[in-house]
């Protein structure tokens, strides 16, 4: 788009000063207009090109303010499912948003249960032939054959339960989940009925069962299903920070048949997985992903500033030190528990080895 180019060949980027990190508006933006689902685009286009209240364009500060307005209540709500969530979700400065906001908050909307769904879970377990979608390796607790290879399976949600999770009573929980929702339908506009609709993020067609540790990857967008062009089969991919272990048992060109094993259930839907997708590929090409990664992990481990000064303050302000969240509701009891985290040097080679790997195959 011509007007889109020129638009943003035009921006000034605020140059680097007190400790902050360079002004990446442009390439933020022009990025995820390339990623994003046709409707997306042409809402992101318009969020760029059009004025608020009548103007003919957004100045330059309301494309950063558009682009804070999407880490914080877009990309961090994804990226930090089952750890931090945001609290402090920038408004996003397009005309109308806040008429929005309130229909949304309007149609008392319900949230989704925190308590585990067996039933679910062992829907999707006899849909997927009680086996890792990714590996094909059998669940260790269900009965497989003696030679076959086995793990522990976990229901992976593809779009996160925990964005169907806040307090109805609180209103400023009220507002920031419905701020979250009205960012995520606008740029993927296929998440419309879910977003008025919370019991959609718990169906089969959401969920898929993964190895435990492929689960935790693909929770954090550094595993993804990518579509192939041919029905049900998508390409594996995996990016910097995926541990090298659990990817071994990957097949050898990364490519993945979905179908039904037993009983009626509804394959994941392709739509969530190209949601899913579009979201880790854009992290890891932008950079997004491993600055959040830091501020998220800062917080776990802190869970306040580092007394160095270092912590990014905008991006600290949208994540909050409350409770951690069960990665996902239908972990399984016997799931092994995390590994302690490894040294920087081994984290270095771990992701060329990764780099590696994506190369070669």
């Amino acid at each position: 788009m011509v007007e889109l180019d020129q638009r943003l060949n035009s921006y000034v980027p605020l140059e680097p000063s007190g400790g902050k990190p360079s002004d990446d508006t442009k390439g933020f933006l022009r990025l995820l207009w390339t990623m994003l689902p046709p409707g997306g685009k042409e809402n992101l286009a318009k969020d760029i090109l059009k004025g608020k209240d009548g103007e003919p364009r957004p100045d330059d500060e309301a494309l950063r303010q558009l682009v804070q307005s999407i880490r914080s209540g877009l990309l961090i709500p994804m990226k930090a499912q089952g750890g931090k969530t945001p609290t402090e979700v920038t408004p996003s400065p397009r005309s109308g948003v806040e008429d929005s906001v309130e229909d949304i908050k309007g149609k008392s909307i319900e949230p989704i249960s925190r308590n585990p769904h067996s039933k679910l879970r062992k829907n999707c377990l006899e849909r997927d032939g009680y086996k890792c979608m990714a590996t094909h390796q059998y669940s260790i607790d269900h009965p497989h054959p003696k030679s076959a290879r086995t793990t522990y399976l976990e229901a992976a949600h593809i779009i996160p339960y925990t964005l169907g999770i806040f307090q109805p009573l609180d209103g400023k929980d009220v507002d920031r989940h419905a701020k979250i929702w009205i960012n995520l339908r606008r740029y993927f506009p296929v998440l419309r009925a879910m977003s008025e609709d919370l019991k959609l993020i718990n169906c089969e067609e959401n969920m898929l069962m993964l190895d435990s540790q492929l689960h935790k990857g693909f929770g954090q967008f550094k595993l993804i299903f990518e579509a192939t062009g041919v029905p049900n089969q998508y390409r594996i991919k995996t990016f910097t920070g995926m541990p090298t272990g659990p990817i071994q048992n990957l097949p050898k060109k990364r490519l993945v048949l979905f179908r039904v094993h037993q009983g009626h259930w509804k394959l994941p839907d392709p739509q969530f997985l190209q949601v899913h997708a579009c979201i880790g590929t854009f992290l890891h090409m932008s950079g997004q992903g491993e600055s959040m990664d830091k501020v998220i992990n800062h917080f776990r481990e802190c869970g306040g500033l580092a007394p160095s000064g270092s912590t990014n303050i905008e991006e600290t302000l949208a994540v909050s030190s409350l409770s951690l969240l069960p990665a996902n509701v239908e972990e399984s009891p016997e799931s092994p528990k995390p590994k302690m985290k490894q040294r920087p040097a081994q984290e270095q080679s771990q992701a060329k080895s990764l780099d590696y790997e994506n190369k070669r195959l």
